[in-house]
């Protein structure tokens, strides 16, 4: 399946995309489903079983999961259906605004240098490797087709991903599970101020010894408002054959930028999400993010400049879809 956040007449719902670029009210298609099998408390059972809120939805675990589908094959059988009260169920993806699928996730966790032709350059210490990571604000997010809202900041550029969204609340969790752990996977961009992180995000502190250690945090390079455009929909696993081998890209006013594939993650979705849960308690709706992919050919990630080079950040991956964000520098 895929599962979409939208907004319709200023209100905040969640879609099942249909064929032929439509999607279906969730909470409105189930009030209708239990409506006509009788029940006379319908709308407060959808409410509770398929919320307008894409982060409830989840948290309702395999009961919201089985009214879904409920609603998918009741509105196979009957496309024309209205709500118990004549509401509209079905939208054109035209008239209506995508939001991010997950608005607001309590915490997004993406690795640093997770591809293979970043870390072969990385001088590592004789330790187990492991995923080293930061964390982006929820405030970084955005929608599919918003714009990008870049300051005067020095290069910002692209690093596309994608975004494994968590189902259910987990601690320590073993490697072995973790992939129980995923409700689906979405697109995400994890935009960059490449120039501010070397320039001025970064400190030298001195030991009394006198040896020198420079530090940089990921606060505010990667954190700006807008920062982590996401969708535009979440694709359940079972509709992806691997997502360890998807091809990734990124365009800019169509000229291919990056040009990669999922293949070339050094660590893999369950060893992300299991290392990541031994310090920090996922909820479900969190964000785990799988690195970006390699510069095409002819460009160079560091020095590719959003803001300069204005347009339209195109992000692809394979079997999920396709993000087109417009450039707006600020």
């Amino acid at each position: 399946m895929k599962l979409c956040t939208f907004e319709y007449k200023g209100l905040e719902r969640v879609g099942l995309v249909l064929e032929q670029n439509n999607i279906a009210d969730i909470t409105i298609a189930y009030a209708a489903y239990l409506y006509n099998r009788g029940e006379t408390k319908a709308y407060q059972l959808a409410d509770v079983l398929t919320p307008p809120s894409m982060r409830e939805i989840i948290a309702g675990g395999g009961s919201s999961f089985e009214a879904i589908q409920e609603v998918k094959k009741t509105l196979k059988a009957k496309p024309d259906m209205t709500g118990p009260k004549g509401e509209q169920i079905i939208h054109s993806l035209e008239k209506v605004k995508l939001l991010a699928p997950v608005p607001d996730p309590s915490k997004i966790l993406a690795p640093a240098l997770n591809h293979r032709q970043g870390w072969e350059k990385v001088i590592r210490p004789e330790m187990e490797p492991h995923p080293v990571y930061f964390i982006k604000l929820p405030s970084c997010v955005t929608g599919a087709f918003d714009p990008i809202e870049i300051p005067d900041i020095g290069v910002v550029g692209s690093e596309v991903e994608i975004g494994a969204i968590i189902s259910k609340k987990g601690k320590n969790i073993p490697l072995e599970e973790a992939e129980r752990y995923v409700f689906g996977y979405t697109i995400h961009n994890d935009i960059t101020g490449h120039e501010m992180r070397q320039t001025q995000e970064w400190i030298i502190v001195k030991g009394q010894d006198g040896t020198e250690e420079k530090l940089t945090y990921a606060g505010r390079y990667k954190c700006f408002d807008t920062f982590a455009p996401m969708g535009p929909w979440i694709v359940t696993p079972d509709e992806i054959k691997d997502i360890h081998n998807c091809k990734m890209e990124a365009k800019v006013n169509e000229d291919l930028v990056q040009d990669g594939s999922s293949a070339d993650m050094v660590f893999q979705f369950p060893k992300l999400i299991s290392y990541f849960s031994q310090a920090h308690t996922l909820e479900p709706g969190d964000i785990i993010s799988s690195g970006t992919v390699k510069a095409a050919k002819g460009w160079n990630i560091l020095r590719t400049d959003l803001r300069k080079l204005g347009g339209v950040l195109e992000s692809r991956v394979e079997g999920i879809g396709v993000m087109k964000n417009p450039i707006k520098p600020i």
